[in-house]
């Protein structure tokens, strides 16, 4: 899984870093940098829960879409954020 693409189910555009090893659990875990609609940044995520979330696409989906309004992108993703969290919490 190397220098893939993804979009994480609220709509955020990730890039696939490596596969590591958790220094606290010993578990599998993702490394993944941010790329759209927020600021850049890497994140790591228990290997299970980043396969759940997240799904591969194209690396032309996030060209096109950091073409697009950041703006209008990140209320997207928020507004996404806000329904599964109130709906989790229902």
């Amino acid at each position: 899984m190397s220098d893939r693409f993804y979009r994480h189910l609220d709509g955020g555009l990730y890039r696939f870093v490596a596969d590591a090893m958790s220094a606290d659990t010993n578990g599998p875990v993702v490394i993944y940098e941010h790329l759209w609609p927020f600021n850049p940044g890497l994140w790591v995520r228990n290997r299970d829960e980043f396969h759940a979330r997240f799904k591969a696409i194209d690396e032309s989906e996030v060209v096109i879409a950091q073409q697009g309004d950041q703006m209008a992108a990140q209320a997207a993703v928020n507004a996404a954020k806000a329904a599964r969290r109130a709906a989790k919490a229902t």
